[in-house]
């Protein structure tokens, strides 16, 4: 069957274009003009933000989340429909629109998302994420994740992830002296493995989290994290 242009636009018009089309790959990093009106200072909740009027090297690290179905559909504040089947994301001050890339610090997952919205406007959140980027950094299901951005230059090579940012997390508690105890046990069965691996313990919301890292590469992480559950079940069991 031939289609004709007006029948395509019809088509296309009734059933939406991104019915078509499955977010696969990286967002396209490209030079773009700065929108007058989403740059301009604002307030939210009585807080009052100033955003970034250039696109330029910038680095933050902190929790993200992402948001879904609900505002699908939405204007966002570049003036887009949210698309959570593409890679783009909301924060509170980079420039719209702009590249950023996020990793996931604990799976060493990434990827590169378009700044086109305002957000999260969570005091212990950095970034807001479409559902596609989420899944791609491993982290729908939890709803949150610790990671890493990367403002990206268009013209300049964009950030790899950093392997040196991988970490483990061992276990989590719902007290920080829960989470210190374990920490201690763990690390005295390390010293005499002189296994030279570094233990902390990290507040995320409501718990505390036992993690050991940073490794230099996923597959010695992997190896890390049989090695350490093994030693630490054998201290526990022990005790």
């Amino acid at each position: 069957m031939t289609l004709t242009r007006k029948t395509l636009f019809l088509f296309t018009a009734a059933f939406g274009i991104h019915s078509f089309q499955t977010a696969s790959a990286d967002a396209v990093v490209k030079a773009e003009k700065l929108h007058a009106s989403a740059n301009r200072s604002y307030k939210v909740a009585g807080k009052r933000y100033t955003p970034i009027n250039q696109v330029a090297e910038f680095t933050q690290t902190g929790n993200a989340s992402w948001y879904g179905g609900r505002f699908h559909g939405r204007k966002t504040s570049g003036g887009d429909r949210y698309d959570m089947n593409a890679f783009t994301a909301a924060h509170k001050t980079l420039p719209i629109p702009s590249y950023v890339r996020v990793t996931n610090t604990k799976n060493g997952k990434s990827v590169v998302v378009r700044i086109n919205d305002r957000g999260p406007f969570h005091s212990n959140r950095i970034i807001d994420v479409s559902k596609a980027a989420a899944q791609k950094l491993g982290f729908v299901s939890q709803g949150t994740a610790h990671v890493k951005i990367e403002q990206i230059v268009p013209g300049q090579s964009a950030p790899v992830a950093e392997n040196k940012d991988i970490f483990i997390d061992l276990k989590s508690f719902g007290t920080e002296h829960e989470a210190q105890a374990y920490l201690n046990q763990a690390a005295q069965n390390f010293a005499v493995s002189s296994s030279g691996t570094n233990l902390s313990v990290e507040k995320r919301r409501y718990e505390y989290v036992v993690k050991m890292g940073p490794f230099a590469s996923q597959e010695r992480a992997a190896e890390a994290e049989a090695q350490a559950r093994g030693m630490v079940q054998t201290v526990l069991t022990a005790g």
